[in-house]
């Protein structure tokens, strides 16, 4: 398994000679290299433009059989696509793919394939904002904490989970609750526009956590 780290909340995981892209935006990954894969699957967790970068749908130009998996808020793609809702399970080829309800726009990914599961929660997150009303997030956190319930008793080898520093003191709660909740080998952070002094600033505060080793920083 190579895990590799395109941009904000871009990651793709080679495995088995199957590649998985999740969320690409903006840069970080040459389409060529797709021929090189005898599957192809390319997600998108919802629409907002930070996650759902429309350069994606031309590259079945690079490699015909290209098997997208798009959220429901998605539209618009002049691509064949399946598209899921929070609830659905899809098979395609060997994997099987469950989609998770998202506190934001969209769903989450739980990717179950011959070698290995992974987990990326798009923006599954949970968004305790300061100077938001206390119903505003205290309803976040459940919905958070039910939604990642769900994956209970699943083994997760590879995590991505939104760290977003704009929510301050609170940025880590979504990934001590999943820590904490699912049996999940390896961790990655998403959502950091590519800050790596930011990244620098999260090892740190995290060092003292008991999961601390099962975090991956992308070689940083």
């Amino acid at each position: 398994m190579k895990i590799n780290y395109h941009f904000h909340s871009g990651v793709s995981v080679e495995s088995g000679g199957d590649l998985y892209i999740f969320d690409y935006y903006r840069k970080g990954f040459d389409p060529c290299e797709l021929a090189l894969f005898k599957n192809v699957y390319v997600f998108a967790s919802h629409n907002h433009g930070d996650h759902f970068d429309r350069s994606i749908l031309g590259w079945n130009q690079y490699k015909g059989d290209i098997n997208y998996i798009f959220s429901h808020d998605i539209s618009n793609f002049d691509v064949p696509a399946s598209v899921m809702n929070p609830g659905d399970v899809l098979k395609i080829n060997d994997i099987e793919v469950t989609a998770l309800d998202s506190t934001d726009e969209g769903v989450a990914f739980l990717v179950n394939t011959p070698e290995l599961t992974l987990f990326h929660a798009g923006d599954l997150n949970w968004w305790h904002w300061e100077g938001e009303p206390e119903e505003y997030n205290l309803g976040m956190k459940e919905k958070y904490k039910r939604e990642i319930n769900k994956l209970r008793g699943e083994h997760i080898d590879v995590a991505f989970i939104p760290v977003d520093k704009r929510l301050e003191d609170s940025m880590y709660y979504s990934i001590d609750y999943l820590m904490a909740t699912a049996d999940v080998k390896t961790v990655c952070p998403l959502h950091f526009w590519g800050d790596w002094k930011y990244i620098e600033k999260v090892k740190d505060e995290l060092k003292n956590r008991e999961y601390y080793n099962r975090i991956y920083f992308y070689g940083r």
